[in-house]
């Protein structure tokens, strides 16, 4: 039989299966209050990368594929409308489904024009996964006031694009002091002599904005003039919470035990507590331990973490919790932009078994050594903290990485775990010589 006469049959059509709306409703639903529950998770002084990665975040990201299979339709019935929502999970939501798939020009104009909406939309470009919207920011940024322009700059510096050829066009001189600040943030992750004079002016800004962000990206550069401002403005400057940790994480013995004398003075306590827990000193434990032994209610707890992070013992039963079960403030308004504020949990401690516990273990410990958990302390010691430590402190060791590998390895601890994960796996293969050595020993640029 020809060709012609043999007979013809209809070919398969594959249809797609019906959307389920009423599940891709409870996808943005869950989603919605997942990711809210994320970013609290993020601030966290208990869960660690593993526990938030393992929980909130992958319930998370299932329920955002849920959302993006569904295409087109989806998109229009349900993403787009969920921009206008009043729930701030919801527009991350929705806007981090959308930039997956391919809608950046949208996202972005909702973020200009969305006064209300944009730190959310924000939370969206800047954990998107997609590496084409770095060309959008990069191409949006000249166009923008200079407000959105220091968000922008901040989104480029957190997804880590080098934005080196347009932070040089930017008119530093008179501008406004939150752009010169995210200007200089985002110089962490430009080649060195990007903005390399306005960074020795800014560490000297009366600002503390300005000035903390001058001094982390001289530091992650190692110069020596940043390390300087940090000696001098850890105990006398305004917000000194940046050169408190520089000193800490950095310092000689020197350089401690001024953090220890600024325990003496009130108004420096509590970040001075804070700082100490990541010396790993001898000397910060007993002095956490004298500043315990005072009972004074507003410290107790940070004090004894401050103890149990070098020493390595258990809180577990010797902390009595106050009336307000949920209070974790900070016990006072300073706060810097990028690190959190010192912890604060209203009790009282079991101060004799702290005392009889250190009675025995002390001795393990040498006055010259550093400790994180009891453990001495190590390049592989600092990688390891930041994967177990309490997401809380995540931010403070990731600040000590990225001085002492000169910026090779910077962990955005907002960032999706598994790609924080990802950077410390590569963080093993840099040269670790220069993580063991106070700061002093290798600034000299």
């Amino acid at each position: 039989m020809s060709e012609a006469l043999s007979p013809s049959f209809p070919r398969a059509v594959t249809r797609r299966p019906p959307l389920l709306w009423d599940v891709l409703a409870e996808h943005l639903e869950e989603a919605s209050f997942l990711w809210t529950q994320r970013e609290r998770a993020m601030d966290s002084p208990d869960d660690t990368l593993l526990e938030v990665e393992a929980g909130d975040e992958a319930r998370l990201r299932a329920h955002l594929d849920g959302l993006r299979v569904g295409g087109p339709p989806v998109a229009l019935r349900i993403l787009r409308p969920a921009l206008e929502s009043e729930e701030p999970g919801g527009v991350a939501s929705a806007a981090f489904v959308l930039l997956a798939s391919g809608e950046q020009a949208l996202v972005l104009e909702r973020w200009g024009e969305d006064a209300e909406r944009r730190p959310w939309l924000r939370h969206a470009l800047a954990l998107c996964e997609r590496q084409e919207l770095d060309a959008a920011l990069l191409d949006l940024l000249p166009r923008l006031v200079p407000t959105l322009q220091a968000e922008l700059l901040d989104l480029l510096a957190f997804r880590q694009v080098d934005a080196g050829s347009l932070l040089e066009r930017l008119v530093l001189a008179d501008t406004e002091p939150v752009l010169l600040a995210a200007a200089f943030r985002a110089a962490r992750v430009t080649k060195p002599p990007v903005l390399a004079t306005w960074l020795r002016k800014g560490m000297e800004d009366a600002r503390p904005l300005v000035r903390d962000a001058a001094i982390e990206t001289g530091l992650l550069r190692g110069l020596r003039a940043a390390w300087q401002s940090c000696q001098r403005l850890a105990t006398e400057g305004a917000e000194p919470r940046l050169a408190m940790l520089a000193l800490a994480a950095g310092g000689a013995p020197a350089d401690v035990e001024k953090l220890v004398r600024a325990l003496d003075r009130s108004e420096l306590r509590a970040e001075a507590l804070w700082a100490l827990g990541f010396s790993g000193r001898l000397a910060a434990a007993d002095a956490a331990l004298a500043v315990l032994k005072e009972q004074t209610p507003e410290v107790a707890w940070l004090a004894l973490r401050t103890f149990s992070v070098i020493t390595g013992l258990s809180t577990e039963g010797l902390f009595m919790r106050g009336d307000d079960e949920d209070d974790v403030a900070p016990p006072s308004g300073a706060v810097s932009s990028s690190l959190p504020p010192p912890e604060h949990r209203p009790g009282r401690v079991q101060v004799a078994e702290v005392e009889r516990w250190w009675a025995r273990a002390r001795k393990r410990f040498e006055p010259e050594g550093r400790y994180r958990d009891g453990v001495p302390w190590t390049p592989e010691a600092l990688l390891q903290a930041l994967h177990l430590a309490p997401m809380r402190h995540r931010p403070a060791l990731a600040f000590e990485l990225a001085v002492r590998s000169r910026g090779g390895c910077q962990v955005e601890t907002r960032g999706w775990c598994g790609h924080q994960r990802a950077r410390l796996r590569a963080a093993g293969a840099l040269s670790l010589e220069r993580l063991t050595r106070g700061f002093d020993a290798w600034m000299n640029a």
